[in-house]
């Protein structure tokens, strides 16, 4: 009897997601979904009776967007990121890194400042001539952490 080799099965189609299921294992608003379509970050990879279909990798894609965001990076950045384009990803994360420690640095000096006040020895920060001391140098051009350190 001659031997007969299996019948090929059709090549099989990875499936595609919808925009609620990508929504859904994403845990982002499908509004935002389409927005970031808009933008060219996350493009459908088709579309069925005019509904966006994407790629089992949007995932990993929306993931990553969503992390960028979250580090703080703006969409614009993202996109750039995403595209390997110039500025280099090592030169965005040297950019944003420098941006986040001057953030830092700002929102230090305001603890810092806030701080001041609540240990005031006066029961009302605006009755402190330190507090105004504060101001003062900071209308004349110094930094919190400067008219701080000037103040005491």
């Amino acid at each position: 009897m001659p031997r007969t080799e299996p019948a090929l099965a059709p090549p099989q189609t990875a499936p595609m997601l919808s925009i609620g299921e990508l929504s859904e294992r994403t845990r982002v608003p499908a509004s935002t979904l389409r927005y970031y379509d808009d933008l060219g970050l996350v493009p459908p990879a088709a579309r069925a009776a005019g509904q966006r279909r994407y790629s089992a990798s949007s995932v990993r894609d929306v993931g990553l967007i969503v992390y960028l965001r979250d580090v703080g990076f703006t969409l614009t950045e993202i996109k750039q990121f995403i595209s390997g384009e110039t500025p280099s990803r090592r030169e965005l994360v040297d950019r944003k890194l420098t941006e986040l420690a001057e953030q830092q640095h700002r929102i230090q000096a305001a603890l810092d400042a806030l701080e001041h006040g609540r240990v005031c020895p006066a029961d009302d920060q605006m009755k402190c001539a330190r507090f105004w001391s504060i101001i003062e140098g900071h209308q004349h051009g110094l930094s919190l952490q400067q008219s701080h350190v000037h103040a005491h």
